[in-house]
């Protein structure tokens, strides 16, 4: 009985220690996500993406990494850019880019693993984005974009699963009082309330490894760092992972001692591709072009995770890490207490 007590206080105080680590910055992404919802609206990224163009590549990746879309709410933002006319390209690098970031995942990133993991996200998330726009453009379909009548078949003005306002929850005929005041209930609310599954689920599976799995477990696996990429791959193309929901995992993984760039396979391909996005891709943008943007996700893992893993940059995320043994603040202890609470709270009110 007493070893069954003192296993559950390991749990909880690892899953606590985690949550108190990541809570500040957390809700600092949050209110920043606010901002950019009220400043940029869905319909203002199609606007910009709705032409042709290489240059739209470069646009669609640097517009989309700061926004707080994940995986399934990119999905009609991505029909919409394409039935405005965006090209396959414009289309595709957005889809890669946008779900692996997010101000609240980068937030949250730094938090847990410090400025250079951070940096390598979103560099990774850049170059990932304009390689499948250009995988896209090379190897896809080479017909006209589709018009407002073909297509995706989602409606361009429907509700994402990221947004509890449609697909625009910030309206032009707003001002500015009322724009802000919507997006930081969505920053507030939305965004918190969509995310609770992902994070609860991240922190307790994350809780679990930190207090459980020997930190030399991943070190021990037979074939090396190989079949550690293989499966890395082959778990995070079909399944689902949140960038900011993964975060805690990818943190315990590292602790566990898996290799910086095996955590990046699974913080990039997990993103930006999962079945429901492949399907959609599918038909957006047409198959050989999904298949095109399937592989240029996998190339550009691999080649980050050998770059990363067999330079000096694995050393220095690994020194730049929180390592939650130093001890927790006061500060992080109160902002994990109102991060459960404005999580709670969205839930709840839903």
């Amino acid at each position: 009985m007493t070893l069954l007590i003192d296993i559950i206080k390991t749990y909880i105080r690892e899953t606590w220690y985690l949550t108190s680590e990541m809570a500040p910055y957390l809700l600092l992404g949050f209110v920043i996500a606010g901002l950019l919802r009220a400043l940029f609206t869905e319909d203002w990224v199609r606007r910009h993406l709705g032409k042709r163009g290489l240059k739209q590549i470069f646009k669609a990746v640097a517009i989309g990494i700061p926004l707080p879309l994940c995986s399934c709410g990119v999905i009609p933002v991505a029909a919409g850019i394409r039935r405005q006319g965006g090209q396959r390209g414009a289309v595709a690098a957005f889809t890669a880019s946008t779900p692996q970031t997010g101000v609240d995942s980068i937030a949250a990133t730094v938090g847990m693993m410090g400025w250079p993991f951070a940096i390598i996200r979103i560099i990774i998330a850049f170059i990932n984005g304009v390689a499948a726009g250009l995988t896209v453009e090379r190897w896809g379909e080479k017909d006209a974009p589709a018009n407002p009548d073909s297509g995706s078949g989602e409606k361009e003005s429907g509700k994402s699963c990221c947004s509890g306002e449609g697909s625009d929850g910030t309206p032009e005929d707003k001002n500015f009082a009322e724009k802000l005041k919507s997006g930081l209930q969505f920053g507030l609310y939305t965004l918190p309330r969509d995310l609770f599954g992902a994070l609860a689920i991240g922190l307790l599976v994350a809780g679990a490894i930190s207090a459980f799995v020997p930190q030399d477990f991943f070190e021990n696996i037979p074939g090396g760092l190989f079949s550690v990429y293989v499966a890395m791959t082959l778990v995070s193309l079909p399944l689902y992972v949140c960038s900011t929901g993964s975060i805690p995992l990818a943190f315990s993984f590292l602790q566990a001692g898996m290799s910086p760039g095996s955590v990046l396979i699974f913080l990039i391909a997990g993103p930006a591709s999962n079945v429901a996005t492949v399907t959609s891709l599918w038909k957006i943008i047409g198959g050989r072009s999904t298949l095109g943007y399937i592989c240029s996700i996998v190339v550009t893992c691999w080649i980050t995770a050998v770059i990363v893993d067999t330079t000096g940059l694995s050393i220095l995320v690994m020194d730049s890490m929180h390592h939650h043994d130093t001890g927790i603040s006061l500060f992080q202890h109160a902002s994990a207490a109102v991060l459960i609470l404005v999580l709670g709270w969205a839930k709840l009110r839903r």
